[in-house]
C-alpha cells in the first residue's frame, strides 16, 4: 500500500507539472488495475502495472507452443545452426557464437515468423535485446540457461525486463556422422587410373592438389588403392561428377560413365542403380620424351619430331626437343588436349620414348644464344658474359622470356677425368643456363632402345628431322644429396647376418608360407591406403599444405619403401623449381571450381526449399 501510494503521489506531481507548463487542463483517469490517477493511454494502466506483464511467457514459448530446443550431434558435438538439420557447426561452451545460435531458436525474436502471432495478439511490439549472458548449468543436465534483458513496447508504453530462458538439448545426428553410421553405402564410384609403369609421379601431384582443397574431398566416403590408381566412393552421382570435374582441371583425362542395375521395384517404379565414372589420365608425365608420329594431328608443326612434356595441367604442354636454329620460340610450343590424344591414335601417335628415370647429369661448357639481336650485340663490342647474365630468367618480373633457343656445348658429369667427349646441341633453355651449370637430359647415344622405339625412330619422324645425341630437359637447382650407401664390408657383414638368421629359422610348410605371403600383401595394401589417405588429407576437414618433407617424419605412418620413393621424388622437386608453381596453378583452378560448385549447390538447395514451401 505504501509503494502504491508513493507511486500515486509521483503521478500527481507529474500531472501538476504538465498542467503548469502547458497551461491546459488534461482529463485524468484512474488506472484500471491499481486506481492511480494517470493520463489516458490505450491500455488504461499505469507504468508500474504494465511492468507486471510477463514477457517471459512469450519468450519461453517454442515452436508450436512447446519448449525451446537446440539440436546437438552426439558423436561430433556439433550444434544445428539453423534448426533444419542441414548446417552443423562446432561451438565452444558459453561462447558468443553459441549465444547467437540460441537466440535464433526463439520464435518471438525472429522477424516475419508465422509462429510469433501470439506476440502480436498480446500487444507486445518492438522486442529488443539489450543484454544477454549465460547461467552455469551442469554439463550433463542437457540444459542451457541464459538471462536476457529485453525492451518492449506495450500499448505505446516502453518497458524493460530481465528474463531467464531455458533451452533443452536434444541429440540429432549431423550429415557427416550419418555417412559414417550407414556402413559406407555408396551410389557412385570414381575410378582414377594412369596406365604406365611409373605412374606414381603423376598420381602424387594429383594427391597434393586434392589435399589442398577441403571442399573437394568432403563428400568422399572411402578410398581404395588399386593398380595404377585409386577408387573414390561417393553417396550420390552429382558428387562424383563434381569431383571428376575437379580432376579434369588438374590433369588431362578421359571420362566414361556406366551404370549397373542392382535392384528395382516395378510396383513403386524405383530402382537401385550404381554409377561408375572411369577417369583415364593420359599416360604422360612431366619431362617425358615422346615421339610424335608424322601423321599425328592437333600438334601443328611438331608432328614427326621428338617432343618434350613441359608441364601437365588441363592440357599437355609440349615443346620441340630439337628445334631448328633459325626458328622462333613461339612456333616450337603447342598444347595437346585429351580429346586430341585419344582420338588421334593414343600411344601409336604419341609414343613414350624415354621417361624421367632415364635422365643423366650434364655439365654446361658453353652457351651461345641463337637470336640475331644478341649476336649483333656481341659483334659491336659487348661483353658476352655480362650480356648472358643480364639475359637470365629470374622470374616473371625480370622482363625476360623463360625460354630461348641457344647453342649449348655439354659433357657428361661422369666423363670428367675419364674422356673428353662433348656434345653440341640446340636447346630451349637459353635464358636459364650459364657456363658451369648442371642440367638433366637424355643421352640418346648410349641408350639401349626397345624394338618398338627403334621402329618408331625409323618410321615416325619426318625425312628432314635428325635425331639429336642429347636432349636437355631442365636445370638442376640443388644437388639433392643422395643418402649414403653401405660400404662393401658393411654390405657383406649384413648379408652374413642374414644368412645366419636364415639358417636358424625353422623349416615351414607350404601352407604357412602361403599364409605369410597373403598377410604381407594385406599389410602392404593397408599401408598404401593409409599413406594415400594421409597425402590427400582425407583424415581432416581443413586444407592441408604439405611438402614432401612431411612424408618422411617419424616413420610410423610411412614404411621405409615409401620413404625411398618420396626421397626420389623430393630430389626431382629440388632440381625443378617449376613444380611448385604448377601445383599453385592447379590449386587456383580447383578453388575457382569449388566456389562455382558451392554456389550452384546453394542455389539448388534454395530452389528445393521454395518448392517444398
Amino acid at each position: 500500500y505504501y509503494q502504491r501510494q508513493k507511486h500515486i503521489n509521483k503521478d500527481d506531481n507529474y500531472i501538476n507539472s504538465m498542467q503548469s507548463t502547458s497551461g491546459l487542463t488534461t482529463s485524468l483517469i484512474p488506472c484500471c488495475t491499481c486506481g492511480a490517477t494517470i493520463a489516458p493511454n490505450p491500455s488504461n494502466q499505469c507504468a508500474s502495472c504494465l511492468a507486471t506483464v510477463d514477457i517471459g511467457s512469450i519468450i519461453r514459448r517454442g515452436p508450436g507452443g512447446g519448449d525451446l530446443i537446440i539440436h546437438q550431434c552426439r558423436q561430433c558435438r556439433k550444434f544445428d545452426r539453423t534448426g533444419e538439420g542441414k548446417h552443423y557447426l562446432y561451438l565452444e561452451p558459453e561462447s558468443p557464437e553459441l549465444m547467437a545460435v540460441l537466440l535464433k531458436q526463439i520464435p518471438a525474436l525472429s522477424s516475419g515468423n508465422k509462429s510469433n502471432q501470439h506476440v502480436k495478439r498480446a500487444g507486445v511490439q518492438g522486442l529488443k535485446i539489450l543484454d544477454s549472458m549465460f547461467i552455469w548449468t551442469e554439463p550433463n543436465s542437457m540444459r542451457m540457461r541464459v538471462v536476457l534483458t529485453l525492451k518492449a513496447d506495450i500499448n505505446d508504453v516502453s518497458i524493460q525486463q530481465r528474463i531467464k530462458v531455458e533451452f533443452r538439448v536434444h541429440w540429432k545426428q549431423c550429415l557427416d556422422c550419418i555417412k559414417e553410421s550407414r556402413q559406407r553405402t555408396w551410389q557412385a564410384i570414381v575410378q582414377l587410373r594412369q596406365k604406365r609403369d611409373d605412374s606414381r609421379k603423376g598420381l602424387l601431384i594429383l594427391e597434393l592438389a586434392i589435399a589442398r582443397n577441403a571442399e573437394m574431398r568432403k563428400d568422399i566416403l572411402s578410398v581404395q588403392t588399386k593398380k595404377n590408381g585409386f577408387d573414390f566412393y561417393f553417396p550420390s552421382v552429382d558428387k562424383a561428377r563434381h569431383f571428376t570435374q575437379y580432376l579434369a582441371k588438374a590433369a588431362p583425362m578421359r571420362t566414361r560413365t556406366t551404370q549397373s542395375l542392382v535392384s528395382e521395384d516395378k510396383t513403386n517404379n524405383t530402382a537401385n542403380v550404381k554409377t561408375t565414372v572411369a577417369c583415364d589420365m593420359l599416360p604422360l608425365c612431366r619431362d617425358d620424351l615422346i615421339i610424335v608420329q608424322k601423321r599425328a594431328k592437333g600438334v601443328g608443326n611438331l608432328s614427326g619430331r621428338l617432343c618434350l612434356v613441359l608441364k601437365m595441367s588441363s592440357v599437355v604442354h609440349l615443346i620441340d626437343a630439337s628445334p631448328p636454329r633459325d626458328s622462333e620460340m613461339s612456333t616450337r610450343c603447342t598444347d595437346l588436349h585429351a580429346d586430341t590424344y585419344w582420338k588421334g591414335g593414343e600411344e601409336k601417335a604419341y609414343r613414350l620414348f624415354l621417361s624421367p628415370n632415364r635422365l643423366v647429369r650434364f655439365v654446361v661448357l658453353d652457351v651461345e644464344l641463337c637470336c640475331d639481336d644478341e649476336r649483333e650485340r656481341y659483334r659491336n663490342g659487348g661483353n658476352e658474359e655480362d650480356d648472358l647474365s643480364a639475359q637470365q630468367y629470374r622470374g616473371p618480373q625480370s622482363g625476360v622470356s623463360k625460354y630461348a633457343l641457344a647453342d649449348v656445348e655439354v659433357a657428361r658429369e661422369s666423363d670428367f677425368g675419364v674422356n673428353d667427349e662433348t656434345f653440341r646441341l640446340v636447346t630451349h633453355l637459353g635464358h636459364l643456363l650459364q657456363v658451369g651449370d648442371i642440367v638433366l637430359g637424355y643421352d640418346i647415344t648410349s641408350t639401349v632402345l626397345s624394338s618398338e622405339a627403334e621402329w618408331s625412330m625409323e618410321n615416325a619422324f619426318n625425312s628432314n628431322f635428325v635425331v639429336p645425341d642429347v636432349v636437355l630437359v631442365r636445370k638442376v637447382k640443388g644437388t639433392g644429396g643422395a643418402s649414403p650407401e653401405l660400404s662393401t664390408g658393411e654390405t657383406l657383414a649384413a648379408r652374413g647376418d642374414g644368412d645366419e638368421r636364415n639358417r636358424k629359422a625353422k623349416a615351414k610348410s607350404s601352407g604357412s608360407r602361403k599364409r605369410e605371403r597373403r598377410m604381407k600383401k594385406e599389410e602392404q595394401k593397408q599401408k598404401k591406403l593409409e599413406e594415400a589417405a594421409a597425402r590427400m588429407g582425407l583424415d581432416t576437414d581443413k586444407d592441408v599444405y604439405l611438402d614432401l618433407d612431411d612424408f618422411d617424419g617419424d616413420g610410423e605412418a610411412f614404411s621405409q619403401a615409401v620413404q625411398k620413393e618420396n626421397a626420389k621424388f623430393e630430389e626431382q622437386i629440388k632440381m625443378d623449381d617449376d613444380l611448385a608453381d604448377d601445383l599453385d596453378i592447379v590449386e587456383r583452378e580447383l578453388a575457382i571450381g569449388v566456389e562455382s560448385t558451392v554456389k550452384r549447390d546453394d542455389d539448388n538447395n534454395s530452389n528445393q526449399v521454395e518448392e517444398k514451401g
